[in-house]
């Protein structure tokens, strides 16, 4: 009997100490660039499945963005503690405009997700095909205006039309090109049977890249310590996406099962492609060299509404805390 109270005691002792330490762990809420679940977010949830987050004493809440949640405004109002935009050029242009926002880690370098894509049939391989062609645009999105300092810049005359996400139009073959992401579009239509080519800014020495994760310059000078146990967190499941892509997209799929797992894991693969994972360029990698390359671009396309330095954008101190390295 009086081993059974003990036992009883130690079991009621362990489930309040868990309890407790529930009650502990710090709330966070992490804003995605878009409205739905794509395989970008893939090292997120696998950060939250894999009990990272709570093994930093993190609770994380991911929420969509939108055009009215927008990452930067969500974060800029301190609504949200952490965001993830699809590159640094909307953080270079909110920072432009006095949001005192910071990128504390990239995780595509050299993505060039952007780029033009035109039907199979076409035989449209190069810019300079494009002249005096129609060209299909998302008005407001960020790849617009990397699209447009292309053709600009490469004398491209062409006529507009804004074609949001639908690629009817171009499958129709009512437009000659297109926008997309390589990752999307450029995967998706394959998969439909429409056959494309594609025309990468890269070629034409403009290079973007992808997710970038920020914060405010307040959360960062208040809160460091959260930063860096977020940010460890988060790369640990980037880590485990790159060594287990297939294992990694079941935590994608058990949160969206309507989608295809043959083609999200080559949207995976594709991504694992551009992720930095190197001795010269460790998980979340940032440097001065790839912010100034996107701010000089972004001048270019008369985004930035007043002048900075970009080194006020970014910091590398919990990348460096993180891998033990100076960048």
């Amino acid at each position: 009997m009086r081993l059974f109270q003990l036992f009883l005691v130690s079991v009621l002792i362990g489930l309040s100490n868990n309890a407790i330490s529930s009650e502990q762990l710090n709330k966070i809420s992490v804003r995605f660039p878009i409205p739905i679940i794509e395989a970008g977010q893939t090292t997120f949830y696998v950060s939250q499945d894999k009990g990272y987050y709570a093994e930093e004493g993190l609770d994380v809440k991911f929420e969509m963005g939108s055009k009215e949640l927008n990452p930067v405004k969500m974060v800029a109002s301190e609504q949200d503690d952490f965001a993830i935009l699809g590159g640094p050029d909307t953080l270079l242009v909110a920072r432009s405009k006095g949001h005192p926002l910071k990128a504390i880690a990239v995780i595509h370098r050299n993505s060039n997700f952007p780029c033009l894509i035109t039907l199979k049939s076409s035989d449209i391989t190069k810019l300079e095909q494009l002249q005096g062609k129609k060209i299909g645009f998302f008005y407001g999105h960020i790849s617009t205006d990397v699209l447009r300092n292309l053709l600009r810049k490469n004398k491209i005359k062409y006529t507009e039309v804004d074609v949001g996400f639908d690629y009817a139009q171009l499958i129709a073959g009512r437009i000659d090109a297109e926008w997309a992401f390589t990752v999307t579009a450029g995967l998706e239509l394959p998969a439909k049977e429409v056959d494309i080519n594609f025309i990468s800014p890269a070629d034409y020495e403009i290079s973007t890249h992808g997710y970038t994760i920020f914060a405010t310059e307040k959360t960062i000078r208040e809160r460091s310590d959260i930063v860096l146990r977020f940010v460890r967190a988060s790369l640990k499941g980037v880590k485990y996406t790159l060594d287990n892509p297939e294992s990694a997209l079941q935590s994608l799929i058990k949160r969206a099962p309507k989608l295809n797992k043959e083609l999200n894991l080559k949207r995976q693969l594709a991504y694992n492609e551009v992720t930095s994972n190197t001795d010269e360029f460790p998980l979340g990698y940032m440097d001065e060299t790839m912010f100034q390359s996107t701010y000089d671009r972004l001048v270019e396309e008369d985004v930035i509404e007043k002048s900075f330095d970009v080194k006020s954008a970014y910091t590398v101190k919990f990348l460096e805390k993180i891998h033990g390295i100076s960048f």
